[in-house]
């Protein structure tokens, strides 16, 4: 539900139904996408997911949390009696009863940083409808950016983007000069974009993110690389 490279979607109803009829737990990795489920305007595009057994969230995208942010759902609490494993040095049965807490009860990452306390805080302050606002404008942010490809001469565009990952490269230039343009502007300090191979050619990938992006910025961008594209 939204790969790395293009924030593509599986036809999720389809492999729903094929995993019932066989008899097969569904996983669904939702780390890009599942953010769309925030807003009212995307969110049907991730019809299905309601069928999965387990799900796994990455809201360092769509839901502007720090990286190790993630999240695992499951739909039955069976699913997560790994959590309930023993470890003498992390919970002995005296400490517990004496009042230590008990880590390995509270999460598998044990001592890692609390980063869903941040998850709850961003959730509380805004609400699902605060997020699905930054959603949609990262998203629109994104179209708008794939229609100011589609019509310059000097561009071609991947595809219409899924959710707010753009894919392009200029018109004519071979896959060293595409890989030279994303460090030189790295190198420079004057952009970042990713990269994605994709139909046997290298593509330089802008996932937008920053609701705040105004159409120059994404203008300025464009000028960046045709810039620093060799004639």
């Amino acid at each position: 539900a939204g790969t790395t490279d293009a924030g593509l979607i599986d036809p999720l109803p389809e492999i729903a139904g094929l995993c019932a009829a066989h008899g097969a737990r569904l996983h669904i990795d939702a780390a890009h996408g599942g953010g769309l489920l925030f807003s009212d305007r995307h969110r049907e595009r991730l019809t299905g997911l309601e069928a999965a057994h387990t799900l796994t969230l990455d809201l360092h995208k769509l839901g502007w949390q720090p990286v190790p942010a993630g999240l695992l759902a499951v739909r039955h609490p069976r699913d997560l009696t790994v959590l309930h494993q023993h470890a003498d040095y992390l919970n002995a049965d005296d400490d517990t009863e004496a009042g230590f807490p008990d880590l390995l009860g509270r999460s598998l990452r044990t001592t890692r940083r609390p980063d869903i306390l941040k998850i709850a805080v961003t959730l509380r302050t805004l609400g699902r409808s605060g997020l699905g606002t930054l959603v949609d404008q990262v998203c629109a942010r994104a179209r708008e950016f794939a229609d100011l490809i589609h019509d310059h001469p000097g561009f071609e565009l991947y595809d219409r983007p899924t959710i707010s990952t753009v894919l392009f490269r200029p018109t004519g230039a071979g896959d060293d000069t595409v890989a030279a343009v994303r460090r030189t502007l790295l190198t420079d300090g004057r952009a970042v974009l990713g990269r994605a191979r994709l139909s046997g050619r290298l593509w330089l990938k802008a996932t937008l993110l920053n609701p705040d992006t105004r159409p120059e910025d994404l203008a300025t961008l464009l000028k960046l690389v045709e810039g620093n594209t060799p004639a």
